[in-house]
């Protein structure tokens, strides 16, 4: 009985563990550039965003600062035209006629 030669197989395991390297490795790029470039994307968001609020900051503190301004003319109005006062306020009338 004489040994039985084994014929090469041309997929040995050597080279199904190169191909599996090569091709984890290409995988790994594959997802490193992906999320790299969903990194940058998200980051253009994030500053469109950004720039939308301070935008909407800026309106509110005018939208703001215009309201304070007609409280402030409706009040002198009722207190000058139409003699109004708050509630707890004491209103002294200078009779004398002197300004």
């Amino acid at each position: 009985m004489g040994k039985k030669e084994r014929k090469p197989s041309p997929f040995s395991i050597n080279s199904l563990l190169r191909l599996a390297c090569v091709l984890l490795t290409i995988l790994f790029v594959v997802y490193f550039v992906k999320t790299r470039l969903d990194i940058v994307e998200m980051q253009e968001q994030l500053m469109a965003m950004e720039e939308q609020v301070e935008l909407q900051r800026l309106k509110n503190k005018d939208a703001q600062l215009s309201l304070r301004e007609d409280e402030d003319t409706l009040e002198r109005a009722a207190r000058e035209k139409l003699d109004y006062a708050h509630p707890d306020e004491r209103v002294f009338v200078d009779i004398s006629g002197a300004n």
